[in-house]
């Protein structure tokens, strides 16, 4: 390895002798992956999106956007899940970001293509709303992205996918990867989502891609509806939506993966707060131990 950092990631220091010998022991994502179901309740987000809309006469709220504001401050707060392995070596990424599948059209024929959206500190709903929209937007266009003329224009070229991803591994295993082509490609995010809830799928859970930096994949399953015990013993119908979670254990262990999907639970459970500005910062030790602020 030519250089110990790269353009998109720099290398994690300190770890000790268990941490840096385990991605020699598990050379590959999905020989590390580890597996989470969770259903949450999304009641409170379909309320809060359907009132938002309503107050500001729009519709760019959506229970999608909820969800990515929600992983973007659990980013922040848990900074492990933004780290990747490469080379052998654990990376923690220079960025913050989310990619996800836009259908050109809601039929089995339209073309699919990915949508990649990078996250700031201190994100609220409404500014991953707005990214939300315009990543959406610009993917169902007719113009094509910077990696569909790509693909396309080496699918003109006999052998050209070979001779390109042989030359961009090559370049990879040196950190020498192209900034440009690492800042477009999807596969190269902090956390990839699925919404199978927009096709009323149900969830499954998801290979992590070898190609790329991708350390979480989290698909979003279809809607169901529950009954739930309030605490004054009167019950209500709730909607619910099961997320399949896929990571790569080598960057982090359970304990903290665990904590972080409780701070998304939380988040999902209470989404109002993610309207204001994020009041934690990055790496705030043991954040997900401290209680989430009520919103008014």
């Amino acid at each position: 390895m030519l250089f110990l950092d790269r353009c998109d990631g720099r290398r994690v220091k300190g770890l000790n002798p268990f941490q840096k010998v385990i991605p020699y022991i598990m050379t590959s994502r999905n020989g590390a992956a580890v597996y989470f179901s969770e259903d949450i309740d999304i009641e409170p987000a379909l309320h809060l999106v359907k009132k938002l809309n309503e107050e500001e006469g729009t519709t760019k709220y959506t229970l999608f956007a909820v969800v990515l504001t929600a992983i973007a401050r659990v980013l922040a707060e848990k900074p492990h899940l933004n780290r990747f392995v490469m080379g052998r070596h654990v990376y923690e990424r220079k960025y913050m970001s989310t990619s996800f599948i836009v259908k050109k059209a809601l039929t089995e024929d339209a073309r699919e293509t990915d949508a990649k959206i990078y996250f700031d500190i201190g994100e609220t709903l409404s500014s991953v709303a707005d990214k939300v929209q315009h990543a959406i937007a610009a993917a169902q266009s007719e113009e094509l992205s910077p990696d569909e003329k790509e693909m396309y224009f080496l699918s003109a070229i006999p052998g050209g996918y070979a001779l390109a991803t042989a030359l961009f591994r090559f370049l990879e295993r040196f950190n020498l990867a192209p900034a440009s082509m690492i800042k477009s490609d999807p596969l190269y995010t902090s956390v990839y989502v699925a919404n199978l809830a927009s096709l009323n799928l149900s969830a499954p859970f998801h290979h992590l891609y070898e190609w790329g930096t991708a350390s979480v994949f989290v698909v979003m399953g279809k809607i169901e509806r529950r009954t739930v015990t309030k605490k004054d013993g009167t019950s209500q119908q709730h909607r619910f939506m099961n997320f399949k979670i896929t990571l790569d254990e080598r960057i982090s262990e359970g304990l903290y993966f665990a904590r972080a999907i409780d701070l998304f639970r939380r988040y999902m459970a209470n989404p109002a707060v993610l309207k204001t500005v994020n009041n934690k910062t990055e790496g705030v030790p043991e954040a997900v131990q401290e209680p989430l602020p009520v919103a008014p």
